[in-house]
């Protein structure tokens, strides 16, 4: 039993990013192989896979997005408080460290990242590949994971002033 509530939060986690990925796996793998019949633009899918799919999707791109703009603002604060320095105070902004930044993630938010890219990326280029013969599931997820690229690519490649 000590060991349950130990691993619990592990636990939960594995279980959520396992169930995205059969999800995501399920959906892939019946629009990928399927082959336009004439009858149909895109393969049916059903009400709950496509429920579950979205749900699933959004919650762990907001559960990460969330975690990482956090974890930022922590190393942020962090640094101002060490420098002594005063939100709004002129040289206050402050350029975060990435190593310190990925240093603070659990393993548990590096993980969800990793899942949700990588089934992501699978998802953007059987949209490119397939195209109108895609659902519109797929298409916004595929879009959904572009603007989450974009936020972290806008954190990635800010520009700061370094403090005087």
């Amino acid at each position: 039993m000590d060991f349950l509530r130990q691993q619990l939060f592990n636990i939960i986690a594995f279980v959520f990013l396992g169930l995205f990925v059969a999800v995501w796996g399920s959906v892939l793998l019946r629009v990928g192989f399927w082959v336009p019949d004439g009858r149909t633009v895109a393969p049916p899918l059903n009400g709950a896979l496509v429920t579950a799919a979205g749900v699933l999707a959004t919650s762990l791109s907001s559960l990460t997005a969330s975690a990482l703009g956090f974890t930022i603002a922590e190393v942020r604060r962090d640094e101002e408080a060490r420098r002594d320095l005063k939100p709004g105070q002129a040289g206050a902004t402050v350029a975060f460290n990435p190593a310190e930044v990925t240093a603070r993630l659990s393993g548990r938010i590096v993980a969800a990242v990793v899942v949700y890219l990588a089934v992501g990326l699978l998802v953007l280029l059987l949209w490119l590949v397939k195209g109108t013969a895609s659902t519109d599931l797929i298409g916004a997820f595929a879009l959904s994971l572009l603007g989450w690229l974009i936020g972290a690519a806008g954190v990635v490649f800010q520009t700061e002033k370094p403090l005087a």
